[in-house]
């Protein structure tokens, strides 16, 4: 192997690194900041909380949610992630800092998006942002990419930088990494596959089952006809407000919230009047009412699977956090 370093390989390595990364997508249209790496780089204070706090929606948490894997979870297990993978690495002699977690949080805690499930919910920001979101949330944090050495590659992902293809539409090519550095074996997977052998989690098909199941309810909650007469009236009111809208998602099309914009006063309007025909028809109570019905009916149908995950992702995040106590 060579020290040559290999920086066309940072953004491969970064993906790598780190389980959870869905949560930190880069907004492309968002406002950007550079900061030092370091752990002010991460403002809990942003972080989204487990039961809205505020508007329609406070206190409400559906029935699924005991079985999803909450955003703290997710930012535990891959600091755990890259706490395991940087201690690997220095077993080779192989000094790295890799990307933290828990810098660009998502505007929910996990996929039940109980803030904004039934639409908007929370008049106070609505009156501020319309349909967009607070700044902190799509300001990105922007972490520097690790400058790796071939040999780095290699040894924290088993495999050779990926090279070029030599014919149309073909995949990036790698070679297998050698079978040790500085005397050691490399493991199967290189550093990155050895930290997730040693953090089990739940599988991505069980999550998925999970928010399979959460989406159905979704979807089956709104042919209920306690739900339909409340999105009827919902409608009417909006109606006499001057907007025609059946549902809450045809609202937030009446005038399109521009990513990375100011929300104008025709679109806070609308997002205003949205949510007092909420309050005024009880809608966002009555579906919520009935969509906890719906899963209380899945989680009964479903209990072993879902006891399992559950089981599976508190386990992990009980082991990740001794790995990071040390």
């Amino acid at each position: 192997m060579n020290g040559k370093k290999c920086t066309a390989v940072a953004a491969m390595a970064a993906a790598a690194l780190l389980t959870g990364c869905g949560a930190e997508t880069e907004n492309d249209t968002a406002r950007t900041k550079t900061v030092v790496e370091d752990n002010s780089m991460v403002d809990k204070e942003n972080w989204p909380e487990a039961v809205p706090e505020q508007g329609l929606a406070k206190g409400m948490s559906l029935p699924l949610e005991a079985y999803m894997q909450t955003y703290q979870d997710t930012v535990t297990l891959d600091e755990a992630s890259r706490s395991l993978q940087e201690r690997c690495m220095a077993e080779y002699g192989l000094s790295i800092e890799l990307p933290l977690a828990g810098t660009n949080p998502p505007p929910s805690d996990n996929d039940a998006n109980m803030e904004r499930r039934y639409g908007l919910t929370d008049r106070e920001a609505a009156a501020q942002y319309g349909y967009g979101l607070p700044e902190e949330l799509t300001e990105q944090v922007h972490q520097a990419e690790p400058d790796l050495t071939e040999d780095e590659v290699q040894v924290l992902t088993g495999h050779s930088t990926p090279t070029e293809p030599t014919a149309p539409g073909a995949d990036l090519a790698a070679q297998p990494a050698p079978e040790s550095y500085n005397g050691k074996k490399i493991h199967e997977g290189g550093c990155t596959g050895w930290a997730q052998d040693e953090l089990p989690q739940p599988t991505s098909e069980d999550l998925a089952f999970v928010s399979e199941l959460n989406g159905n309810s979704f979807t089956e909650s709104m042919q209920s006809p306690a739900v339909k007469q409340a999105l009827a009236d919902w409608s009417q009111c909006m109606q006499t407000e001057g907007y025609t809208a059946a549902t809450p998602s045809e609202a937030a099309e009446i005038v399109p919230h521009v990513e990375g914009g100011t929300a104008s006063k025709e679109e806070i309007a609308v997002a205003l009047a949205e949510i007092d025909c909420k309050e005024q028809t009880d809608l966002v109570t009555v579906w919520f009412a009935e969509e906890t019905k719906i899963q209380k009916a899945q989680i009964t149908e479903h209990q072993d699977r879902l006891n399992s995950t559950r089981t599976r992702n508190s386990d992990a995040v009980a082991a990740a956090n001794a790995e990071l106590a040390g």
